[in-house]
């Protein structure tokens, strides 16, 4: 009788552990099931794979000007809740509502333009993209001009500028916008320095990301191009409205968490 009592002990024994592993082993592949299926789904979003007009391009007036603007996207957008808005300097629509999905792309879409209101100056498009593959609402805004071949006004206004620094994790960031006028072509550069003035050598990529929530646009975003150790720089007609911006500048490193900055400025049509 003892000795059952043991191999039963024993049996008993092999069946806990039996148990315990089969459990031990769901629970791991529950796990690496989440593991793998959850960013699938975070990173899906229907997203802008090309532009037209291209962001941030010069359009001559006396040359051919586009009748629309398209955008295509990653997934589906869903045509009764996205749009496509164009508005000038002064937050004038200058498309015609018409909104709609191409006929032989599922993933394009675009809006008219009324081209007897596109007159020289900077354009923004608006875009909002509600994806029908899984749901989400991107959104975005990007910008382009017409000009009437003159930049004389720009090399006047050289002077003006806008300065703004911040310390985040011990690296000095500058920002410094010029002519610093709404409306028209401006210069974007961003510095970084340490405590000692040095220029830190573990910066990837800077972006600057600019939004009017008073006129809706926005976010606007640009990578900065590397001009000099620490040094970034870009242009560009972002500022299509007067009045306050939002801007944020992160600067993505290979060893450390992005060094992020936001700051507010109100800015001015040309006089």
């Amino acid at each position: 009788m003892k000795r059952l009592n043991i191999d039963l002990t024993r049996s008993l024994d092999c069946i806990d552990c039996i148990l315990f592993l089969s459990i031990t082993f769901l629970v791991t592949l529950a796990v690496l099931a989440g593991v793998i299926l959850v960013p699938q789904n975070a990173y899906s979003h229907a997203s802008p794979t090309s532009y037209f007009p291209q962001a941030n391009s010069v359009l001559e007036q006396d040359g051919t000007l586009p009748d629309k603007v398209v955008i295509a996207y990653t997934e589906r957008p869903e045509p009764k809740a996205s749009y496509i808005r164009v508005t000038n300097s002064d937050n004038e629509r200058v498309d015609k509502n018409d909104y709609g999905i191409s006929a032989n792309n599922t993933r394009e879409s675009s809006v008219s333009l009324d081209s007897s209101k596109l007159k020289p100056g900077v354009y923004t498009v608006s875009w909002l993209a509600l994806s029908k593959d899984d749901g989400h609402i991107t959104r975005g805004s990007y910008v382009f001009t017409v000009s009437a071949g003159s930049n004389t006004t720009e090399s006047v206004m050289a002077a003006n500028n806008f300065t703004n620094s911040a310390i985040v994790d011990n690296i000095n960031i500058t920002s410094k916008i010029s002519p610093f006028y709404s409306g028209i072509n401006n210069n974007f550069t961003v510095s970084l320095s340490d405590s000692n003035g040095n220029a830190p050598n573990n910066i990837m990529t800077i972006f600057l990301i600019l939004s009017n929530r008073e006129a809706g646009l926005g976010p606007i975003s640009t990578e900065l191009n590397k001009v000099a150790e620490g040094k970034y720089s870009g242009s560009g007609a972002y500022l299509s409205q007067p009045r306050e911006w939002e801007a944020k500048i992160t600067a993505q490193r290979t060893d450390a968490y992005d060094l992020n900055h936001s700051f507010k400025f109100d800015i001015q049509s040309p006089p």
